[in-house]
């Protein structure tokens, strides 16, 4: 009795294994909302999802529990053999540290707020609240200096 060695064929109907998730998809998580995908872990088993608009963010999700509502198509390269680098837009990232910079000065500055009116309460010395003032001063200068420095790396 002899046994035949036969290749697998694939059969008919037969799906290619599921690519990797991409930054940018969008995807839902067994509810109606509709996030994008910002972050794949190694490996493509989890991802971060971000809440389009919002800092609302989802952490290591695993791919098995996405659903897919729109895909990015795979970048394509030259060489089959690599994997292309990532193209990122300057103007989204600038409108993310924009947006992150506006709401931590704003949570900083009526934090400051609200503690200097306590240290008034208090009757804490006038150089306390001055020192305050001086800290919001000085994170408004570093988050303009940290903004340019951003501006000048994404023109290179």
């Amino acid at each position: 009795m002899a046994a035949s060695m036969t290749k697998a064929r694939k059969k008919p109907g037969a799906t290619e294994p599921p690519t990797l998730p991409q930054v940018s998809d969008k995807v839902t998580v067994g509810t109606n909302s509709v996030y994008e995908v910002a972050k794949v872990h190694h490996g493509g088993n989890e991802v971060d999802l971000q809440f389009p608009g919002t800092n609302l963010m989802r952490f290591r999700v695993p791919v098995d529990k996405l659903t897919y509502v729109e895909r990015k198509a795979p970048d394509r390269t030259s060489n089959p053999f690599t994997t292309p680098e990532p193209v990122s837009d300057p103007r989204d990232i600038l409108e993310r540290v924009a947006t992150v910079k506006e709401e931590n000065l704003k949570r900083l500055d009526g934090d400051v707020d609200i503690l200097k009116a306590y240290l008034k309460t208090q009757h804490a010395p006038m150089a306390a609240i001055e020192a305050l003032e001086g800290l919001t001063v000085d994170q408004h200068m570093s988050w303009k200096k940290a903004v340019e420095r951003i501006k000048k790396l994404l023109e290179e």
